[in-house]
């Protein structure tokens, strides 16, 4: 009964190797040669290593002659390693010579290492144990290199801020330190590592473009506005500006809205600002000029400073102040440069700016103080707008209203006591004001 079941198995056995070996889908990854990819299955080919063998009975027989009968038929030297002693039981009908080598790689572990003139066959483990122990001898070579010492001074960055970078490119051995009075790097590692190291160091010490950016805060009649070529409507969508924003103000000044405009090519708004400001029709309450780099941020504070007091852990009065006004941060990012011609993910063309834009407004009410002071409400406003260089954006913040009184009458009559009531008139106006910010980015030529 034992003996029919034995049978019965290594039937099943063979039956699985014999459909196994037809499949084309050869071991590459253990080493079976690439030419097999033209061979295909039976018939095969006209290259020696394509031949096909009509029927193959192995019983019992060492993989060594195995392979030295596909080293004789397929004209390839095979090198066994003398480890392998393994006994092979197969039998085969109507397959190629690639499918027998790569059958026999997958049966029993092997792999097939391409050397020059031949192939080195040897167990899968020993391939990996040799090659992590190259790896490990490879490492442990260069720990017993010796270090050298080198300096590289930075212009352009900082070298501080790159230290962590470097610090990563190191070996077991490295070690990098800054000197700060120099803005220079000083690292010691291993010969072999200081060509990365100097190739991250000259990709990273490059020339930083520069942006000036001009901030304004006028006050504005709004009836003047269009002389200076602004439109602050709250629907304006044109142009490169993607949308307005809505902004409540806080509860001690009046209600109002931010909102935006650009104004693009030629048009002099300075001169005609100038011309509203001899008018009476504009001022300036705050001016500033910053030249930034590329990605930093240019900050106008606009406002003053008040005492709030609270009380520390001991009961103790601690007055802290606090400002109040309006404050605005730009950070320019260049997107687009027409000297280096490097745009990223725009379709402008020219020099274009995308400025990061953090409005905040803020206000007290002096006549509602509380116990421990003011209480100061505050309303913010974060948002990107793409502009080209040199061109003006104006962010219209909010509408005041100014009562002008004025009397007039007939000379003397009209100084008479209760008489004079009737030669006299007196005239009421209103006149409104807009708080606008114009800010103004340029790319500056290195």
């Amino acid at each position: 009964m034992r003996a029919k079941f034995t049978y019965l198995v290594l039937f099943f056995i063979a039956l699985f190797v014999s459909v196994y070996a037809q499949n084309n889908n050869y071991s590459f990854e253990r080493g079976v040669p690439q030419l097999c990819e033209n061979c295909g299955g039976c018939p095969s080919g006209t290259l020696s290593i394509c031949i096909c063998f009509d029927k193959l009975v192995f019983q019992n027989a060492d993989i060594r002659a195995i392979f030295a009968l596909l080293s004789d038929t397929g004209n390839v030297n095979i090198v066994v390693d003398p480890e392998l002693s393994i006994k092979v039981s197969l039998k085969l009908e109507n397959v190629s010579w690639c499918q027998v080598f790569s059958l026999l790689l997958d049966l029993y572990n092997l792999r097939a290492v391409q050397k020059e003139g031949y192939l080195y066959v040897l167990s899968n483990d020993k391939y990996w144990s040799l090659k992590f122990g190259t790896i490990e001898n490879q490492t442990r070579e260069k720990q017993l290199k010796s270090t050298e010492t080198r300096t590289y001074r930075l212009t352009n960055i900082m070298a501080s801020d790159i230290q962590d970078i470097i610090n990563n490119l190191l070996s077991s051995k490295g070690h990098v330190s800054v000197d700060n009075a120099t803005n220079s790097l000083i690292v010691t590692d291993i010969p072999d590592q200081f060509s990365t190291i100097e190739a991250v160091i000259d990709s990273l010490n490059v020339s930083t473009m520069q942006v000036k950016v001009v901030i304004r805060m006028l006050q504005i009649e709004k009836s003047a506005l269009k002389e200076l070529g602004l439109d602050l409507s709250i629907t304006r969508t044109d142009g490169k500006l993607t949308g307005s924003s809505n902004m409540d103000l806080v509860s001690s000044v009046p209600r109002g809205e931010i909102t935006w405009d650009i104004i693009s090519g030629n048009f002099d708004f300075d001169v005609k600002l100038s011309a509203a400001i001899s008018e009476g029709k504009s001022r300036i309450l705050d001016e500033k000029t910053c030249v930034v780099l590329n990605h930093q941020k240019c900050i106008l504070f606009s406002g003053k400073q008040i005492p709030i007091n609270m009380l520390d852990p001991s009961g103790n009065t601690v007055t802290t102040f606090y400002q109040v006004g309006n404050k605005l941060e730009v950070t320019p990012n260049i997107v687009c440069d027409s000297r280096t011609m490097t745009c990223e993910g725009i379709t402008e063309t020219g020099d274009v700016v995308n400025m990061d834009i953090h409005f905040e407004r803020s206000g007290y009410n002096p006549a509602a103080t509380s116990p421990g002071g003011y209480d100061i409400t505050t309303r913010s406003l974060d948002t990107k707008v793409i502009v080209n260089s040199g061109d003006i954006l104006a962010i219209g913040s909010v509408i005041t209203n100014e009562f002008q009184y004025s009397e007039s009458g007939v000379p003397i009559l009209k100084d008479i006591p209760l008489l004079g009531e009737l030669f006299k008139y007196r005239n009421r106006s209103v006149k409104n004001t807009v708080i606008t910010i114009i800010v103004t980015p340029e790319i500056l030529t290195p």
